[in-house]
């Protein structure tokens, strides 16, 4: 995407006043209250409610998704595809599952024969196990899961990398280098930008898949992928971020790729990502057009916000993942309340057009509480849900791409805006007692809407419909369960004109 596009796209801000308001009527249109002499009921507010900050929403949010590393390295080659579908089917169909609808393809760079075998899951198959030879049969347990998550409804992909393949790198392995450095020989920089782009372009011209982005970087700032790790990995230091970045985006014009561009760097955490751009020079700046972020760690959410809107660049946060703090077990809750955590602080305050999950599909072999869904990557193929599904949900089954995202005066909640179905949406997380939680709905025309919609996710809810609530001509007041994620869907609201 152009500069300059970009830029118009990340400005355009919903204040629902002035000219913004004019803006929504050509969507929806606005109601200057034609049922003023009904006389509505209004809401008592025993505290102070949750005020919707409209000054602070934006539109350029995307979507969700999620990277195929490493399940679809495992569920892909799966014998029995009825299983393969019904997975497929509650991560990506937006009427029957999650409705996820960015995936993030690995391009694998396949471990040295000679050294130990990687995770389940994790040897992803390269497609040049050695150098001037091509397999271009390799990696189809994830090919096919990509396709079929695109006949889903996936309508937006990326590639990205973990590792160069073993026999570029100076430990000749994928997992790192000996000491946790740089493990990319000197003289395989241009091989390993030839090597990303030929795949991109292979998808392309045969598969007719085109990824929009192209991430040669993972992590790169860590230094913990080391030789001998169960997963590839692989270091690189600014300059050498640099160097693979303007060699890879190189590589993409030389062979007529113009519908694919560099994202970068997927740093685990957001101050490594604010500190790397601080040190790139020009050249790779424009060079990527598209900023990615791991949310794991770091706490310049804004700072990123800001440095993205200067250079003008689309912002991702393109991986994080959670298992709470319980042992192994399918009902925990603790990971339901830490990812509604991070996706509402990321949300709110680093307001990134993407928001992606690391994993959809663990491995139960992992004996941990990451995932949305429960498979074994090694032996029967079967498949268990976990309640991180149903908390996801309460996000991905409301907030569908295109929706305007409201930030809300209160840490615990977060409300969107869909402008065509004239549909507010308002979730809250309480890792607290039971209580109830109010909204100033002021700004808002609900005459004609006398109830809201409610779904749940506890202990004892799997995000389901509860008693519809009534909705009050000022506002509304959610009954919240404790240690749950509530969503209140209000249909037939449109932003009033006082």
């Amino acid at each position: 995407m152009a500069h300059n596009e970009h830029r118009r796209r990340r400005s355009k801000r919903l204040i629902f006043a002035g000219t913004a308001l004019l803006a929504l009527a050509a969507i929806g249109g606005i109601v200057i209250n034609h049922y003023m002499n009904q006389a509505p009921k209004t809401l008592v507010f025993r505290e102070e409610p949750v005020h919707l900050q409209l000054d602070q929403s934006y539109d350029h949010f995307e979507g969700w998704g999620t990277s195929l590393a490493w399940w679809a390295n495992d569920l892909g080659n799966w014998k029995d595809q009825a299983k393969v579908d019904e997975v497929m089917d509650l991560v990506f169909d937006p009427a029957k599952g999650l409705g996820l609808n960015i995936v993030r393809y690995n391009i694998g760079g396949e471990e040295n024969p000679e050294m130990k075998a990687l995770r389940p899951g994790g040897d992803v198959p390269g497609f040049q196990p050695e150098p001037g030879k091509w397999d271009w049969d390799a990696d189809a347990g994830q090919r096919s899961i990509l396709q079929g998550s695109m006949k889903r409804g996936v309508n937006i992909t990326e590639a990205f990398s973990n590792s160069p393949p073993y026999w570029m790198t100076i430990s000749g392995s994928v997992t790192g280098a000996e000491d946790g450095g740089n493990n990319l020989r000197e003289d395989q920089y241009d091989a390993f930008a030839d090597y990303l782009t030929e795949v991109v372009k292979h998808y392309r011209d045969t598969w007719g898949i085109t990824f929009r982005t192209l991430d040669p970087l993972n992590e790169p700032s860590s230094d913990w992928w080391k030789k001998g790790n169960m997963q590839e990995g692989s270091h690189f230091s600014n300059e050498k971020q640099a160097e693979i970045i303007k060699k890879t985006a190189a590589s993409l014009l030389s062979k007529g790729l113009d519908g694919t561009v560099i994202s970068a760097a997927d740093d685990n955490s957001i101050d490594e990502t604010v500190f790397n751009f601080s040190l790139y020079d020009q050249e790779t700046i424009d060079a990527v057009q598209q900023i990615n972020t791991h949310s794991y760690n770091g706490s310049k959410m804004e700072e990123l916000r800001e440095l993205a809107g200067k250079l003008g660049k689309k912002l991702w946060m393109s991986e994080y993942g959670t298992g709470g703090s319980e042992p192994h077990n399918h009902e925990d809750m603790t990971s339901v309340q830490e990812l509604a955590e991070r996706i509402m602080f990321d949300l709110k305050v680093m307001q990134p057009s993407a928001w992606v999950y690391w994993q959809a599909v663990e491995d139960e072999g992992a004996n941990n509480n990451w995932g949305f869904i429960h498979a074994n990557f090694n032996g029967d193929e079967q498949y268990e849900m976990t309640k991180q599904y149903y908390g996801m949900a309460q996000f991905t089954k409301y907030i569908r791409p295109g929706a305007v995202i409201i930030p809300t005066d209160e840490g615990r909640t977060l409300a969107a805006y869909d402008a065509k179905a004239h549909r507010l949406v308002l979730i809250i997380r309480n890792e607290l007692s039971a209580g109830s939680k109010a909204f100033d709905l002021s700004g808002w025309d609900a005459a004609t809407t006398t109830s809201a919609q409610m779904y749940q996710t506890s202990p004892e809810h799997n995000m389901e419909k509860l008693e519809d609530i009534p909705v009050y001509a000022n506002g509304i007041e959610v009954p919240v369960a404790d240690n749950s994620i509530t969503t209140v869907v209000l249909e037939g609201v449109m932003p009033s004109v006082k």
